[in-house]
């Protein structure tokens, strides 16, 4: 990839990140709106990852797991937004309790998430390593025959 193309990677990232921040601050500072900020968070992280994932894509079309990098990122960015939220003590209307419960089964979440994320690279490279075996072994066989 060439310079150019990192550069406008991170002008696109950038847009995402100030677009989030100021969600973020309108939403929960400004008006006091916490729960439609992290979803917004949340869809413009989403949209924001998947536009640059498929520029990456577009550069490299061997590349796969626009879709994804797109839920992963954004459910990351959502937690710790959620996690921030939590420990500031921002949420208004909620017992220490309930957002306890909250960010345990959110923890548990992004926990499966990123398992599967790495997961199923790992589980990907197996399988071609393991058809990639198979052909050269059905290859000898077919020489030695």
């Amino acid at each position: 990839m060439s310079r150019q193309d990192w550069a406008i990677t991170s002008m696109i990232a950038a847009v995402i990140a100030i677009t989030d921040v100021a969600v973020i601050y309108v939403g929960v500072i400004q008006t006091g709106i916490v729960y439609w900020s992290i979803a917004s968070v949340g869809i413009v992280t989403f949209f924001g990852m998947l536009i640059v994932s498929s520029y990456h894509a577009r550069l490299k079309p061997s590349s796969r797991g626009t879709m994804r990098k797109s839920i992963a990122g954004s459910l990351i960015s959502v937690y710790l937004i959620v996690l921030a939220l939590g420990i500031t003590g921002r949420f208004p209307n909620i017992s220490d309790e309930t957002l306890q419960t909250i960010l345990e089964g959110f923890s548990m979440v992004i926990m499966t998430i990123i398992g599967f994320y790495f997961g199923s690279k790992g589980a990907a490279e197996v399988v071609a390593a393991r058809k990639e075996s198979k052909s050269q072994n059905q290859v000898r066989q077919d020489v030695g025959t």
